[in-house]
């Protein structure tokens, strides 16, 4: 039997360093399909690359070669070729902004599919609220006719759960490998075989599940929502990394306290036990106490405008709380924080520049979308900003 074909979206340190890494198999062929050219061309030449796992336990170099190629975005061909085959399942590994970029490049080639009429799945590995629902809605604003009749029958769409950290990687791996990647070797991936349209892959890595949004949910609002709080609420206390943030006495206290109130929130909305929520906590944590990852804080808060919105990291689990009647003050405090959070990417230039021009209030009207009807805008508002 002939291999099937995943096609990662996005060569990236997920893409690349990730989720090659659970299905680098025999029963599959990989395809990175990226937008820069000079990786391309690099990967397809090297042929291999090294992936570096930082665990607890140490670091170790892992050589992912062979079972792969390379693909440019303008190739437009290959791209025909490949969304033509029989057994295609398509990873999405972009940043979340990326997304609509993502679809545009991609509507035509679902329009192709359509007329192949094979089935096909796609997995999410998109760091935001349920980006197997915002993908979907990008297609079907894009796709008209037969081909968005296709794409609503015969294309399964899954968010994942994972709780990989896949920081840069430093300028001694680089001169080891320049396509070295790092990550903290976190052993597996879920996805919702319930939304799957073909046969689900059977991977020792690769766990099936049937609420794959609960989990993914679940992993945003703490792992995510503690880095994002460590940078916001770290950098004002001095700390440089997500390691100085586990290991300063302070802080730690505080993402300790932010954590039971996200878990109060999600244990509720999703029924998740508190021995299974303390147990999730300490995961988180531990994470945290890699002394192999040292993730710069402000690569942790970067792009604020998006990790401040209503239903991403910080409000997302603040209103959780606020909805079955716990009191998130520590999560108010990183989301206070975040507004004063400095970095030059675009996104937060302009939560910067609302700030400045409009005022703390309009800011969280206009970034986190709460109004005054909302208990929890008046807590942003009214919470110590940390460091002062």
């Amino acid at each position: 039997m002939s291999p099937r074909t995943l096609v990662i979206w996005g060569a990236g340190r997920i893409g690349r360093g990730f989720v090659a890494d659970i299905f680098h198999h025999p029963d599959w062929e990989i395809v990175f399909v990226d937008i820069d050219q000079a990786l391309v061309d690099a990967l397809n030449r090297q042929g291999c690359y090294t992936i570096f796992k930082m665990t607890s336990q140490g670091v170790s170099a892992v050589p992912f070669a062979g079972g792969f190629s390379a693909v440019h975005t303008s190739n437009d061909p290959a791209l025909r070729d490949l969304f033509s085959r029989s057994d295609l399942m398509l990873d999405i590994a972009v940043h979340a902004p990326k997304l609509p970029q993502v679809a545009d490049m991609l509507a035509p080639y679902f329009t192709l599919r359509a007329e192949t009429g094979l089935p096909m799945d796609v997995m999410m590995n998109v760091n935001m609220t349920l980006p197997d629902q915002a993908f979907i809605r990008l297609m079907e604003e894009r796709l008209t006719g037969s081909a968005l009749a296709f794409f609503r029958g015969h294309v399964g769409v899954t968010g994942i759960a994972a709780m990989c950290i896949s920081p840069l990687a430093t300028d001694e791996q680089k001169a080891q490998d320049p396509l070295a990647v790092q990550n903290n070797g976190y052993f597996e991936q879920a996805i919702d075989e319930t939304r799957l349209t073909c046969p689900p892959p059977r991977l020792p890595r690769l766990r099936l599940c049937r609420d794959v949004t609960r989990e993914e949910t679940r992993k945003l609002f703490t792992l995510n929502m503690v880095h994002a709080s460590a940078c916001y609420m770290g950098l004002r206390l001095g700390l440089s990394t997500s390691y100085d943030a586990a290991s300063s006495p302070a802080m730690r206290q505080m993402l300790t306290c932010a954590l039971v109130e996200a878990s109060f929130g999600l244990s509720r909305k999703f029924g998740f036990s508190d021995e299974e929520m303390a147990d999730w906590r300490d995961r988180v944590m531990a994470l945290l106490d890699n002394p192999y990852i040292r993730d710069d804080l402000p690569r942790l808060g970067a792009d604020s405008r998006r990790k401040l919105g209503i239903s991403d990291r910080l409000v997302g689990p603040a209103r959780l709380c606020m909805e079955y009647g716990g009191r998130p003050e520590v999560l108010c405090q990183a989301i206070r924080a975040g507004y004063e959070y400095e970095n030059d990417d675009e996104g937060t230039r302009f939560v910067r520049s609302i700030v400045t021009e409009k005022g703390l209030p309009a800011a969280v009207k206009e970034i986190s979308g709460l109004t005054e009807s909302d208990p929890l805008y008046d807590m942003i508002l009214n919470s110590e900003l940390i460091g002062e």
